[in-house]
């Protein structure tokens, strides 16, 4: 969160400049309405293999849609020296969304697609995936975790942002606050062989970091081990922040 703070203050400081292009009249033939973007922010949380785009067409002086869409592939990392989380072939998500954006009128010097907005959005979140989780190292815990499932997310929200223009074509697109409302279901099917003492120091850990690792684990192993499947359907608040960086055309 520090790191997005530093970069919407470095973004008012070196790209809240107006160019020649920008003061074009709208309605001008020379004015530049669309807008494709990378989006870097999954890129940076979650690794390079989240490739996000998104196209934004003005429709107004003071309105525009965007749609965005791409990869969602959550990371997985090593636990400990002693434990290890296989990579599957089987990963993979997607994600798509779209708003629709009001450009504040009295607050800004040029029109769409630059300046503070606010707008609606809805996005959706989709990851499906199934990983071996096996003991290594260990003399007194042995065994193997399969673990596999879906993450579904459902949100609509409101959305707050600035879009700098600079250099003609080029700009960075901040949302910097957008809360929402979620609807979550997580279905995951975890089994395996593990064989240990629950009041083992190790198996404490485990289950500690596990829980912190998959979400809904306290669920599926509320019996034990041996739970065969887990699907938790709930609604809550979330909240999303992003940086793109943009092309017109």
């Amino acid at each position: 969160m520090k790191k997005f703070l530093l970069v919407i203050l470095f973004s008012v400081l070196v790209f809240d400049t107006i160019d020649a292009q920008e003061k074009l009249n709208y309605y001008d033939s020379a004015y530049k309405h669309n807008v494709i973007k990378w989006n870097i922010t999954p890129f940076l949380i979650w690794g390079y293999k989240n490739i996000n785009f998104e196209y934004e067409r003005t429709l107004t002086p003071f309105r525009s849609f965007s749609i965005n869409a791409g990869l969602f592939i959550l990371p997985h990392s090593g636990i400990f020296d002693s434990l290890n989380i296989n990579h599957s072939n089987k990963s993979i998500g997607f994600t798509v969304s779209g708003d629709y954006r009001f450009y504040i009128k009295n607050t800004n010097k040029i029109a769409a697609p630059g300046g503070l907005y606010w707008g609606i959005y809805t996005s959706f979140h989709n990851y499906n995936f199934q990983n071996d989780i096996y003991v290594l190292n260990n003399d007194n815990v042995s065994g193997t975790i399969n673990w596999k499932g879906s993450l579904n997310i459902f949100s609509t929200g409101l959305e707050f942002g600035y879009q700098f223009p600079f250099k003609k074509r080029w700009t960075v697109d901040v949302v910097f606050l957008a809360p929402s409302v979620s609807l979550y279901n997580l279905n995951m099917k975890l089994s395996g062989n593990i064989d240990f003492d629950e009041e083992n120091e190790y198996y404490k850990a485990l289950v500690d970091i596990l829980k912190n690792l998959i979400p809904g684990f306290d669920d599926l192993i509320s019996d034990g081990w041996s739970t065969d499947k887990g699907i938790k359907t709930s609604f809550g608040l979330g909240f999303r922040y992003l940086i793109q960086i943009g092309y017109r055309f």
